[in-house]
């Protein structure tokens, strides 16, 4: 059997230059550090093809001085959802790369088919780094401080940050390590390279955002496993699009990191009688608390992009809509403002550090019965068809006599679909893709008849409080062509979402063990 690839277990921690200081002379850190430590100036040349080849791939290729020596590296992107990604280091002569010089036949299939005079020096970090070694009780780290600058020929920014490698030991170490730094310093979790940024600088484009995840379960799969690995799948559509999120120039940034909490919280509900882990419920608490503070961004976000935009291109000089426009900004940059402090609230990086600490030992087997261990061994395939029966059952129960229902009993519908969703789309790779088509189908275009009516109530409750604010006849002018606006859909509404109702009643279940 050949080697495995080499491998970088790292989590980095976005810190202020002043709490970096602060943490360096932090009387725990020299309680565990082996020894004084080291400082070096590092400065790192990136190359990628024009077209940025490389970073399509997926990898990273860099030119580093240190000293007198010059060693190229290749990463790769994280592997799964976990910490883990692929490195490999080769010295060279100059500060020139030399794909041909990777030995590794893996690390050489990354670059095969990009010739080196393809290559051009797209950004540079410049970095003072201090090192110390830290030795844990179950675990050895190497604790970077860095600061320093990422430059492209017309654009820097700034770094600040602390890098915790694995040397040995288990990951859920360096989640320890990053909360008893916590309790020290302010600190976020990051998922962004300095690799990242470069290219960030060089297209002058926002952070990336992640849409729609496929849980990677696979038939046979123990509950233990597939716990692990839907969880993990939730933490890391969050986390991806937290920058995003923070940045705000893509609306999809928040509503997916949003969408991630709520399948987080929906995971955690799901699993809850199989794994009965006092955890659950606090996970849970925080990451409601998380999503409701991104809530008032993603609203407006809705309001301008859905009731604003349609109105404005059909009446643009109508001075109303112009100044409905202006003042549902105002409210939207606020939101933003609110998002991008509760991002810095040590207690989201908290809910971070605690569940993926949490997710890498598995917790969920602390002090558990022997029948939950029993349980955990089983194949998922069981237990995932009779959770989705269940939430099917649940949206059926609330939505019995749909028609007779008040508003609130019909968003409790609306909720239960959406958790119906989740579970379906956490285990619909155990199912035959023939059979769960029609019904995600069909679910799909119920959900989106409710969520029209959903959106249209919380416009109508964004336009009063619009309205209250201000005595401006031209935006209450428009405010009043939106409310008539949507009184007259709501009665062309009402017969096409009975009528999905129904159709959704008459699918046929996909899962074993279902009604």
């Amino acid at each position: 059997m050949p080697p495995e690839a080499p491998v970088e277990i790292e989590l980095k921690l976005r810190v202020a230059p002043g709490d970096l200081d602060r943490l360096r002379g932090a009387e725990m850190l020299t309680r565990i550090a082996a020894g004084p430590g080291t400082t070096r100036s590092l400065t790192s040349f990136y190359y990628d093809t024009p077209d940025c080849a490389l970073q399509r791939r997926g990898v990273t290729l860099r030119v580093r001085r240190i000293g007198q020596r010059f060693v190229q590296s290749l990463k790769t992107e994280r592997r799964g959802d976990g910490l883990a990604r692929g490195e490999w280091e080769v010295a060279l002569p100059a500060m020139v790369p030399a794909p041909d010089a990777f030995d590794d036949p893996d690390a050489r299939a990354l670059l095969d088919g990009v010739p080196v005079e393809a290559l051009t020096h797209l950004f540079t970090s410049r970095i003072q780094r201090e090192t110390r070694i830290l030795s844990l009780p179950d675990a050895v780290v190497e604790c970077a401080f860095d600061t320093g600058t990422i430059e492209t020929r017309d654009a820097s920014d700034p770094v600040a940050e602390i890098e915790l490698e694995l040397k040995e030991g288990r990951a859920a170490a360096l989640y320890r390590l990053a909360l008893s730094f916590l309790d020290e310093i302010p600190l976020r979790v990051s998922e962004v390279t300095k690799a990242e940024r470069g290219y960030r600088l060089v297209a002058r484009r926002p952070p990336g955002v992640m849409y729609d995840p496929k849980t990677p379960l696979a038939s046979g799969m123990t509950v233990d496993e597939a716990i692990a690995t839907v969880l993990a799948r939730c933490l890391r559509h969050w986390t991806a699009n937290e920058a995003a999120a923070e940045d705000g120039g893509d609306p999809g940034g928040v509503h997916q990191m949003r969408v991630a909490l709520r399948r987080l919280r929906s995971a955690l509900t799901l699993f809850r009688k199989t794994v009965p882990s006092p955890a659950l419920d606090w996970l849970r608490d925080e990451a409601k608390w998380l999503a409701g503070a991104l809530g008032p961004a993603r609203d407006w976000d809705v309001f301008l992009g859905a009731t604003v935009e349609p109105l404005d291109t059909l009446r643009p000089d109508d001075p109303g809509i112009g100044a409905l426009r202006a003042a549902a900004q105002r409210r939207r940059e606020a939101g933003y403002a609110a998002v991008r402090q509760v991002l810095a609230d040590p207690r989201c990086a908290r809910l971070h550090l605690t569940l993926g600490e949490w997710l890498e030992r598995r917790g969920w087997r602390d002090h558990a019965s022997t029948q939950t261990l029993t349980a955990l061994v089983e194949p998922i395939d069981g237990l995932a068809g009779r959770l989705v029966a269940q939430a099917h059952r649940k949206v059926v129960t609330r939505g019995r006599h749909l028609a007779r229902l008040d508003p609130h009993q019909r968003h409790e519908v609306r909720i239960a679909l959406k958790r119906l969703r989740y579970a379906m789309d956490f285990f619909r790779p155990l199912f035959a893709e023939k059979r769960a088509k029609p019904f995600a189908s069909q679910l799909s275009k119920l959900q989106d008849a409710f969520g029209h009516l959903n959106d249209v109530a919380t416009a109508e409750g964004l336009l009063h409080r619009l309205t209250d604010d201000t005595a401006d006849p031209a935006l209450h002018r428009a405010a009043g062509m939106v409310l008539g606006w949507h009184a007259r859909g709501a009665e062309s509404t009402e017969p096409e979402l009975l009528a999905q109702w129904d159709a959704f009643r008459a699918v046929k279940p996909f899962w074993t063990g279902g009604e």
